[in-house]
């Protein structure tokens, strides 16, 4: 796909504005300096000390809490922006943070917030270091376009890092200041939230179910974005469905309405209930409910029980199961975007279509005749999968799960018993073995010496398919599945673990045509898990080939390559932990070929040995140590280091300079570290395998989550006879 800017109603539409910086409108700003950066110091220091204060999971204060205390006591957004997001104007200027809002705050309300929320921090009663330094700041409303400068040469946008949180606020008032009409007739009303999304807070959705009532909340995030190869800054919409939990538990924000219409829906942390600590119901964190009573306001509670209808207060959770589903779906995202062009006054952004084509998705198994080659391609000549139990349920759902890559006719698995190893094909056999000791969670003593099928000859892997007892909303105190794939990954074996906690759903009926059929329902988690534990085993099949080498597609694999995929992230424990922050640096590399029969052989790189490694070696090579290394950060100090790694092991592959090197790299974890990964530099400025000379390199960004553009319909192609229905971007 290609950016479109022409006038006329073509290609991809997606829910993506392009920002006119000049109709951004105002925000009141407040420049803090020096002297308070220097007081808010000195209150951490106090706080870390504090005898006798609440034990609220704080151990430092922070400006995000700060900020959702001003933001209840104010009812408007505030947010403070340290150091690092200002300009270098503003550094200049000598401001060290920024306090902005979408208004003039009450000076008494926001001084008197700022004291209680210092004294309750440090548990003294006549702490006010802060507050008297905002009483002689002035705030200013300042146009959010004095902030953002446009190249005139380029068009590319240079803004402080604060502008893509603030940018949004009044963008979001303007799609809320008029109903959005459901097919046309059925009006729904926004409300901006604190955190400046669109919820439809007076709308919620309700649904029965067997045993409980369930609620949730439509809302559309808002999200400033930069796009590859486009100028400018883009406003990006996409609806949600937020599902209410029915209890507390590891519920960790609310909604909470303060009964008038014309304010917006407050969104605040909270802390859930946890006994084993003393608190026995959920409080807000931060002090909130606190700040605001000392200011005179309405208090904010929250109900030790959730009652039975959408209340004022709404726990935004992730339930495991719910009554009412996960998204909005296409429908809605459609009429939304309809809605936010018309209020916005400017056309989405579109993606024309280009000749490339992708094949259809390929599901199922791998097909049991193609097996033999896929475990060949892996550089072994034979495959042992051990199933270890604890139950007779979940052993009969290994069983079944795992005789769809059997050739034979029959069930080969049928009334095995255990530790009899059963040849499903040539080259690939199943054993099962009951290890209730090692598989139950707890702290006692684990070994796997005692399970003779994980040893093998040298020209045959060994992979575990595991059961485990895992339950979201209860989880065990000592996890056994860390030890245990540690325990495995000595010995040189990978695993997948296959949940107990799971029944199998009821058939379901559909009337088609006056003709009732009904579909009876497979172990989707079974099926899945098997089919993970070939990937980790790097079982890849033919049909990546076949694919790719499709005579019919437009930019098919016409000779060998290399395809290397990095992916870089880092692992921030929990401060109570104790555990250093990690990087984990993976890279892994498939050896492609267009010869449409040949599997794909894939390797990874090994930092602890250096050295490439097939996949299912290095697979378990990762997890005999601690993730990721402690000597690498995110820290600008780092990225050369990180850099040089890569190179490294890049060069250590010794790939064939014959061969095209495509090297795929995550674009949100990936473009602070090469500048020419990211979106105002794309593609100017240092890539991964810069330093290797290769003759034939290409680097391929490959985004997702909440930085890519939403589709919501396409303009070319048939099109549906609904006019509120859209049309999809999959159909023809």
């Amino acid at each position: 796909m290609t950016i479109t800017a022409d006038s006329l109603d073509s290609g991809l539409h997606t829910l993506c504005y392009r920002i006119d910086p000049d109709t951004l409108g105002d925000l009141v700003v407040y420049p803090l300096t020096e002297d308070f950066l220097t007081a808010w110091d000195g209150f951490a220091r106090r706080v870390k000390l504090a005898k006798g204060r609440a034990d609220r999971e704080e151990f430092t204060p922070s400006y995000s809490a700060l900020a959702a205390a001003l933001t209840a006591a104010t009812n408007r957004t505030v947010r403070l922006f340290p150091r690092y997001q200002l300009s270098a104007d503003e550094k200049s200027s000598g401001v060290v943070a920024l306090l902005v809002s979408t208004g003039v705050l009450d000076p008494w309300i926001m001084t008197s917030a700022l004291r209680r929320f210092e004294q309750l921090s440090t548990a003294d009663p006549d702490a006010n270091t802060l507050a008297p330094l905002l009483t002689g700041i002035t705030p200013r409303t300042r146009p959010l376009r004095e902030f953002i400068h446009t190249d005139s040469r380029t068009g590319v946008v240079r803004a402080p890092g604060w502008i893509f949180d603030a940018a949004r606020w009044n963008l979001a008032a303007r799609i809320a200041a008029a109903p959005m009409l459901i097919d046309g007739h059925l009006p729904i009303t926004f409300r901006l939230d604190t955190d400046g999304h669109l919820v439809a807070f007076d709308h919620p959705l309700t649904r029965a179910s067997k045993n409980t009532v369930g609620h949730a909340t439509i809302h559309v995030s808002t999200k400033i974005i930069t796009l590859p190869g486009a100028t400018g800054l883009y406003l990006r919409l996409d609806g949600h469905v937020a599902r209410h939990p029915y209890t507390w538990n590891f519920v960790k924000n609310v909604w909470l309405d303060r009964g008038d219409p014309n304010l917006p829906i407050v969104k605040l942390p909270i802390l859930s209930p946890y006994p084993a600590k003393g608190r026995q119901q959920p409080i807000f964190k931060g002090y909130t409910a606190e700040v605001v009573e000392s200011c005179g306001l309405h208090p904010m509670t929250l109900p030790p029980e959730l009652g039975a209808t959408a209340a004022p207060v709404r726990p935004i959770g992730k339930p495991r199961k719910h009554s009412i589903g996960k998204g909005p779906g296409v429908r809605f995202l459609y009429q939304l975007g309809k809605h936010a062009t018309r209020q916005l006054g400017v056309p989405p952004l579109r993606y024309a279509k280009t000749p490339i084509t992708v094949a259809p998705h390929i599901t199922g198994p791998i097909p049991a005749d193609q097996l033999d080659d896929a475990i060949a391609a892996t550089g072994v000549q034979h495959l042992r999968i051990v199933g270890l139990y604890a139950t007779p349920a979940v052993r009969r759902r290994m069983v079944d799960a795992l005789v769809a890559y059997s050739t034979t006719t029959h069930h080969p698995l049928a009334g095995i018993a255990d530790d009899h190893p059963v040849a499903l094909t040539p080259r690939l056999s199943v054993v099962l073995h009951h290890a209730e000791t090692l598989l139950s969670h707890g702290d006692h003593a684990r070994s796997a010496h005692d399970i003779p099928w994980l040893d093998a000859p040298d020209d045959t892997a060994v992979v575990a398919l595991a059961e485990t007892e895992w339950d979201p909303e209860d989880p065990p105190k000592h996890d056994a599945k860390y030890p245990v794939r540690r325990l495995l990954a000595e010995r040189g074996v990978v695993v997948q673990f296959v949940n107990s906690k799971w029944t199998l759903p009821k058939p379901r009926k559909r009337t088609i045509k006056g003709v009732v059929r009904v579909t009876n329902p497979k172990d989707e988690p079974a099926i899945a898990a098997v089919r993970d534990l070939l990937r980790q085993a790097g079982v890849i099949d033919n049909r990546l080939a076949r694919a790719t080498a499709n005579p019919r597609l437009i930019g098919r694999l016409d000779r060998d390559a290399t395809l290397v995929g990095i992916h870089i992230r880092q692992h921030t424990p929990r401060k109570s932990s104790g555990a250093k922050t990690r990087l984990v640096i993976r890279l892994v590399a498939m050896h492609a070929s267009p010869a449409p029969d040949k599997p794909w052989r894939t390797e990874t790189y090994s930092d602890q040995h250096q050295a490439w490694m097939p996949y299912r070696v290095g697979n378990a090579t990762y997890h005999t140590d601690d993730l990721g290394t402690t000597k690498l950060s995110r820290e600008y100090k780092h990225l050369q280091d990180i850099r040089d790694l890569v190179d490294e092991a890049l060069t250590a592959g010794k790939f064939n300079r014959d061969k095209p090197l495509v090297i795929f790299v995550d674009a949100q974890s990936c473009k602070g570290i090469w500048p020419g990964l990211n979106d105002a530099s794309f593609g100017n400025g240092l890539l991964p395998g810069a330093t290797l000379n290769h003759p034939d390199l290409a680097v391929v960004r490959c985004a997702n989550g909440d930085r890519v553009a939403q589709p919501t319909h396409r303009s070319h192609g048939t099109t549906s006879a609904d006019p509120n229905q859209p049309n999809l971007p999959r159909s023809t």
